[in-house]
Parts: structure tokens; C-alpha cells; sequence
């Protein structure tokens, strides 16, 4: 598995690819770093970690995704791979960590801005460590999304639009339930990822989000081990 992820972040900064993913995350944070903190002249760091970053973490994961699962069938490495001892699940966990490491390098961006709140501003430690926490969170369980997204295509470009289509529909499909039946709605209000970041971006560090975020991770990785193994018996 170590050899996994090795190869994955080699190849993602060998090349201008993993460069440009963290260069893309940047702007777009700072863009949303420049409105919501440093236009309203505030400290106030909850505007910045909400439903706004999740589209930066959306559009980042969808464009990973393409270098997933996904690539490596279309060059046929996967054969090489799957038949080695390193099994289907440490296949599958490494491109996971891989890919999650990535993310966590772009992410560290989030530092440097808060690094202008402590020299300019009065900074709230709490809130800006559970939004760390939160985001962490919502990246792995976003990933294994992509992964498992990946696993059923051998398009690199399918892989990053069913990436998007899947994560976006979970952050707004609640918007389109309001008129449908309330068990309807109260079944697609576990679905909507992003209501379980509330608490995170008001510097509390929720239990039952944690587990959450965690249980999907697991869940979707599960699910893309299963597929990739059907694919490798097939």
C-alpha cells in the first residue's frame, strides 16, 4: 500500500498536475477569504468555512478524481496491480490516502490566511481548529465519494462529472424536497452532507458529525473495494 500511495504523489507532482490542482484551491479560497473576511473587516472566520468552501473542496475533489480509479483503467495499469499481492482493499486505500494527502497539502493554504487574522486581527483558536477538524472530515468522506465515483468508470473526465454531479446533488437536493412529504424530507436530511458541518463552523466539534463524515468515508470506500473487485474477477 506504501508503494501506492508513493506512486500517487509522485505522479500528481512529477507533473504541472498536482501543482495546478493546489494553485486552483488557493484562488479560489482567496477569493472567498477576500469576501468574507478581509472585505467585511472582521476576525469572524465562520462565513469563510461555510457553504462557500465546500464548492472549493467540490470543484478540487472532482478535478482529483480524474488521476483515481478511473485513469488506471483506461491505461490498463490496473491488471498489473490487482493481480499483485497488494490486494484489491490496499489498492483501494492507497489511492484514497493518496489522493487525501493531496487534499491535506492544499488545504494547509487555510493556514496562511488565518496567519493575517492573528497579525491584523483578534483570532478565535476554537473556531478556526473545528473548521480545520470539519473540513478534514469532509474531505475524506468527499474523496472516497470520488474513489468509489471513479471505480465505475474508466473516463477520467466521467470520473471528475459524476464527482461533481454526485456531490453537488448532495449539498442541494434538500432545496428541492421543501414541498414533498416530511418523511421524505427528514430521509434526504441524513443525505445532504453539508448539514452536519453547522456545528463545526460555530467551533463546536459534534459527535454525531464526526461519526457521520467517518461512517461515509467507510462506507464509499467499502463500496469501491466491491467494485473493483468485480471488476477484477470479471
Amino acid at each position: 500500500m506504501t508503494a501506492i500511495i508513493k506512486k500517487e504523489f509522485i505522479s500528481a507532482f512529477k507533473t504541472s498536475y498536482g501543482w495546478l490542482l493546489i494553485a486552483v484551491y488557493a484562488l479560489l479560497s482567496a477569493v472567498l477569504f477576500s469576501l468574507f473576511v478581509l472585505w467585511l473587516n472582521t476576525s469572524y472566520i465562520g462565513n469563510y468555512f461555510g457553504l462557500w468552501i465546500f464548492f472549493v473542496d467540490l470543484i478540487f475533489v472532482s478535478i482529483l478524481s480524474m488521476k483515481m480509479l478511473g485513469e488506471e483503467k483506461k491505461t490498463k495499469t490496473d491488471q498489473l496491480i490487482l493481480t499483485s499481492p497488494i490486494g484489491v482493499s490496499g489498492y483501494v486505500t492507497g489511492k484514497f490516502i493518496g489522493s487525501y494527502i493531496i487534499y491535506v497539502l492544499a488545504f494547509l493554504v487555510n493556514f496562511l490566511f488565518f496567519g493575517l487574522i492573528m497579525i491584523f486581527g483578534t483570532p478565535d483558536y476554537g473556531m478556526f481548529f473545528s473548521n480545520c477538524i470539519g473540513n478534514l472530515l469532509v474531505g475524506a468522506a468527499m474523496i472516497s465519494i470520488a474513489i468509489f465515483i471513479s471505480s465505475l468508470t474508466s473516463s477520467p473526465v466521467g470520473a471528475a462529472a459524476g464527482t461533481f454531479a454526485v456531490l453537488f446533488g448532495m449539498m442541494v437536493v434538500e432545496f428541492f424536497t421543501a414541498y414533498c412529504p416530511m418523511w421524505i424530507q427528514y430521509v434526504f436530511r441524513y443525505i445532504v452532507i453539508y448539514n452536519y458541518y453547522e456545528d463545526f463552523s460555530n467551533g463546536i466539534i459534534s459527535l454525531p458529525a464526526v461519526i457521520y463524515y467517518i461512517s461515509v468515508t467507510v462506507v464509499f470506500l467499502f463500496l469501491a473495494v466491491r467494485m473493483t473487485e468485480k471488476r477484477r474477477w470479471n
